[in-house]
């Protein structure tokens, strides 16, 4: 039996550079699911939930090499939305606030946390579509998640996410690369 697919959990605050870093490292694999917290959170009083929910429906038929299946959150109707399916034969990498969880690490390969000094953090997020009114709130539940379940210190690496993206991307790669797991993944 070959070895299973890798996973990448990749934690951090609101505004650290995730999403962006997610798309890179994928950008660099052969082939890749990459699964946002952002729509298993079951509205912006649930990243309890979507930590949870991560668990449940993805990271633990994938730990036993079986499809997993989660429901989109559509956030403009508040309500479950399509159903999709995390195929357990190609590497996951998981990204959002909550993904590092006790729960969740012990069924990653790696897991990452992102940081970002929090003025570089409110810029970008002053930049979204969706405003900042949510924020007081998440962060109050990013406070309560990382004190009690410390994905910043039980993280495997941690990244400062100053300078370019690219340059971020290219430090995770290349810690990546040195790592027999994801290394078969890694495109030439």
């Amino acid at each position: 039996m070959s070895a299973p697919a890798p996973v990448l959990l990749i934690d951090g605050r609101s505004g650290t550079g995730k999403t962006t870093l997610a798309s890179s490292v994928a950008a660099s694999l052969t082939a890749s699911t990459v699964v946002h917290m952002d729509d298993l959170y079951p509205g912006w009083d649930g990243l309890d939930d979507g930590s949870r929910l991560l668990v449940e429906w993805i990271l633990t038929p994938f730990a036993d090499r079986r499809p997993g299946e989660w429901w989109r959150w559509d956030w403009e109707r508040s309500e479950r939305a399509e159903r999709h399916t995390v195929v357990a034969d190609r590497p996951l990498i998981v990204e959002g606030c909550g993904s590092s969880s006790s729960a969740s690490r012990v069924l990653a390969d790696t897991v990452l946390w992102l940081d970002a000094p929090v003025d570089q953090r409110t810029d970008r997020l002053v930049g979204r579509d969706d405003g900042v009114d949510w924020l007081a709130a998440w962060t109050l539940q990013e406070d309560t998640f990382i004190e009690r379940e410390c994905p910043d210190r039980d993280a495997d690496l941690v990244v400062e996410a100053t300078g370019s993206a690219a340059a971020v991307g290219a430090r995770v790669l290349s810690v990546l690369e040195r790592d027999d797991r994801w290394r078969p993944w890694l495109r030439a």
